[in-house]
């Protein structure tokens, strides 16, 4: 008994490749997990994913996603920062439990393609004043965004209406480029937002090392542009009682500010605004009413 075979049927089926299945194929030649994936992801330089992503490249349901990512979860080897965001932990991480906060807020603000820089103590330490390390990772953004804790990172958030016109500069992380307030809008948000720092105090130490980074001139063009009189005179009255790292530079700052001011219609403020003002001395210079001391960790 003879059997015909024709030409077609001896030929082998062709299918076309899905993307995942390209990249199975190229790096492993089996059926792929989702730790599998992971590697593919930093092999080709990528520091995050999407659920989404994950489900077309993957080609498993969402659900079938989410308890491979809970089982990462549970073993340290990813963070999820925001819904459906996923970020791998490398092994020389895991006792953090998550990547650096800087790499870590890098990838979140592109995800949610949201404006921002890092500012405040986080700002200060880039720009060299790093006597008080921060505990916190600080980010000013224009949006209401609650604070993020994962492992032993933390970011806070600090809502500012308008951020777009401050001058900022851009420095690299592992996660890409990252935005860090210009050294002059560190020292006005050290003014004006002191509770975030630690008192004034605190903020009298920062600018005892920030000043070598800040421009006088740059500072006074800030002010101007922001209409700025009370956070000047804050700043004035505080470098004037404190010994810095560059006081020849200070005196100059001191000189600019006084200059600005004198052509503006101040009105006598407190030091500190949450203190009572009964009783305190008025300092004239700086239209201050002194209803504080302040001492940086630099005063002899």
């Amino acid at each position: 008994m003879h059997i015909k075979i024709s030409q077609q049927s001896c030929l082998k089926p062709v299918f076309k490749l899905s993307y995942s299945q390209n990249i199975e194929k190229r790096y492993f030649g089996h059926m792929m997990t989702l730790d599998d994936y992971i590697k593919g992801l930093t092999a080709r330089g990528r520091a995050y994913f999407t659920a989404q992503q994950a489900i077309n490249e993957l080609g498993i349901s969402p659900a079938a996603l989410h308890s491979r990512v809970h089982r990462l979860k549970l073993k340290g080897e990813i963070a999820s920062p925001a819904k459906n965001l996923f970020v791998p932990i490398s092994a020389e991480y895991h006792q953090m439990g998550c990547i650096p906060a800087a790499d870590l807020a890098v990838i979140l603000m592109r995800y949610l393609d949201q404006e921002y820089y890092v500012g405040l103590l986080s700002a200060a330490m880039y720009h060299g004043a790093s006597h008080q390390k921060p505990q916190i990772f600080q980010v000013v953004v224009n949006k209401q965004i609650p604070a993020l804790h994962i492992g032993t990172v933390s970011i806070e958030f600090i809502f500012k209406k308008d951020i777009h016109n401050l001058p900022s500069n851009t420095i690299t992380v592992k996660s890409g480029y990252m935005n860090i307030s210009s050294p002059e809008v560190t020292a006005m948000d050290l003014m004006l937002y002191p509770h975030r720092i630690g008192g004034i105090n605190a903020i009298a130490t920062i600018l005892s090392e920030l000043i070598e980074t800040l421009d006088p001139d740059k500072l006074i063009s800030l002010a101007k542009a922001q209409h700025a009189k009370s956070w000047a005179q804050r700043l004035g009255w505080i470098l004037d009682q404190i010994d810095t790292l560059d006081n020849e530079k200070k005196e100059l700052l001191l000189i600019k500010l006084l200059s600005f001011l004198k052509n503006q219609k101040l009105y006598f403020i407190p030091a500190t605004p949450e203190l009572s003002i009964a009783g305190c001395n008025r300092n004239k210079k700086w239209k201050i009413i002194e209803n504080t001391t302040v001492e940086s960790d630099y005063d002899s």
